[in-house]
């Protein structure tokens, strides 16, 4: 029986040595440190095992038997490590679950070595022969038998959230998974058996290597699907890993995942800035698995829930702004999933940025559109602004530099240009945001106030004459004067800019016939 014992023990303690070797080279790998810990534990576990087959005392048998406990003790919870750590499961419950287990572990190392002092985790240590061996039988108390379950409990708490991966995890993953779930499952089946239907039988059966099993199935995985070296998580390596956001949204419309890049793009739109003094923003104290705050904000982007709300697959694009008032532009990919049976799942949306992109777009059709020597909008360009543009009471003008060509024919046109110049600046000053100004041609400007009646245009031309006096004062010897004609009250989109520039221009007509440096209004008349 002796005999049989050792060459177990021995063959434990080989093949214990071989996993201590693969752990040690992924021990910088994701669950590589509480494997290797794990190895390191059952080696200790079997040696002082082995090492107890040869004592002879009492003392001797004792000192080993509490030595082989630390193995007990703190393997189950190296492989829960192991296992929080494979599944990257980020439940805060978890994380002070693994610190009370190993206080509790540790507690009962501490009572198991003073027991003859207390008695509190044994009633009694028998000096017993069995079968011809000498060998201790041990009797637990109440206590005692509760770290015994405790050990079970971490045993069956790793089960569980192997099986809850299983669940969650995509195709790909679930042989990795289902291999480390059956070796789990198969130690804590024998740990029953043995404890509670094989009493007597301990030097027959030993205990190290039920806790090899799962080593084993994992030390398999490592060879044959490499996951210590490679994340087992097709999310971390496709999802979290990808530069876009990714959202899953229930059937409901509600976010139910978000992956490290969406995260980022809902922080920065909805975490309010913390208070002085506060250490955590408001992103951090929020719980991981909570996104109403995120569901409530897609819900505000009538675009982006429109498109929900339809069920068509398709991309949209959306404008946001952020803290600084900044605008940020956004291209949103959407996958609904229906089934042949017309059953809704959910979807997925896919965030990417475009800002750059956009904002380069922008800057190069901006360069497309002015004009080079004074920065407003050239004549083609104005055209299609004016156009396009929508306005209830909109005034067009059109504005002409007098006698300009005896200026350029006097000065030459570098001093004309410093006139032109000076000219739209001053105009610039005069017209808000929203309002279009265009170069038509040579000496010749048009404008377009959106939203404006004739009394507030009227006001706005008569800053503007000003403005062109004061900014021109200093260029010529004599006073730079302009002559303007403008329509009024006119809608847009109705009115083209044909039919406004042709009656812009007869007022502008009539000013210059007038005598110039005269604005000059046309009929109201709306197109």
């Amino acid at each position: 029986m002796k005999q049989t014992v050792l060459i177990i023990n021995i063959a434990t303690i080989l093949v214990t040595l071989f996993l201590v070797f693969v752990s040690y080279r992924y021990r910088s790998e994701k669950g590589g440190l509480p494997f290797l810990c794990s190895m390191a534990l059952l080696l200790l576990w079997v040696a002082g095992s082995t090492i107890s087959m040869f004592t002879q005392s009492y003392e001797e048998k004792v000192f080993w038997r509490n030595f082989i406990q630390i193995g007990m003790a703190f393997i189950p919870l190296a492989n829960l490590w192991f296992v929080i750590e494979y599944t990257e499961n980020k439940n805060r419950f978890l994380k002070y679950l693994v610190w009370l287990a190993a206080f509790l572990s540790l507690a009962g190392i501490v009572l198991t070595f003073t027991n003859p002092s207390h008695d509190l985790i044994r009633k009694s240590v028998e000096f017993v022969e069995i079968n011809g061996q000498w060998d201790l039988v041990v009797e637990l108390t109440f206590l005692g038998n509760m770290f015994v379950l405790l050990r079970f409990a971490l045993m069956f708490a790793s089960i569980v959230i192997l099986m809850l991966f299983q669940i969650r995890i995509v195709k790909s993953g679930q042989k990795q998974v289902f291999y480390i779930l059956i070796g789990f499952t198969l130690a804590l089946v024998l740990l029953i058996v043995k404890n509670y239907l094989m009493t007597g039988y301990e030097e027959v059966f030993p205990m190290s290597v039920i806790f090899l099993i799962p080593n084993l199935f994992i030390a398999y995985s490592v060879y044959r699907y490499d996951f210590l070296k490679i994340a087992p998580l097709a999310k971390d390596w496709i999802i979290n890993s990808l530069p876009d956001g990714i959202v899953v949204l229930s059937a409901a419309g509600e976010i139910v995942e978000v992956n490290q890049s969406a995260e980022r793009f809902f922080g920065q739109l909805t975490e309010k800035e913390a208070p002085p003094g506060h250490k955590k923003s408001a992103l951090q104290n929020r719980n991981r698995y909570d996104y109403s705050e995120y569901t409530a904000f897609l819900q505000a982007q009538p675009l982006w829930q429109k498109a929900l709300d339809e069920r068509k697959n398709g991309t949209l694009e959306i404008e946001l702004e952020n803290d600084s008032g900044d605008s940020l532009y956004y291209e949103i990919d959407q996958h609904h999933f229906i089934s042949d049976r017309n059953h809704y799942s959910g979807s997925v949306s896919v965030i990417r940025n475009v800002t750059n992109f956009r904002l380069e777009k922008l800057m190069l059709k901006r360069q497309a559109e002015m004009d080079r020597h004074i920065q407003i909008l050239n004549k083609h360009a104005y055209i299609d602004y004016v156009n396009a543009a929508s306005s209830v009471q909109a005034a067009f003008m059109v504005i002409d530099i007098d006698k300009f060509k005896a200026v350029n024919d006097r000065y030459g046109h570098p001093v004309g240009d410093v006139v032109i110049l000076k000219v739209v600046e001053a105009i610039k000053q005069c017209i808000r945001k929203d309002d279009l100004i265009g170069r038509i041609g040579g000496d010749e400007f048009s404008l377009t106030l959106m939203d404006c009646g004739k009394k507030r245009t009227q006001a706005i031309i008569q800053h503007i004459l000003m403005m062109v006096q004061k900014e021109t004062a200093d260029i010529l010897e004599e006073r730079v004067t302009i002559s303007i004609g403008v329509v009024t009250n006119q809608k847009l989109p109705d009115c083209s800019f044909a039919t406004l520039y042709q009656k812009a221009d007869e007022a502008l007509y009539g000013a210059k016939k007038a005598g110039r440096n005269q604005v000059v209004f046309y009929d109201d008349q709306p197109c």
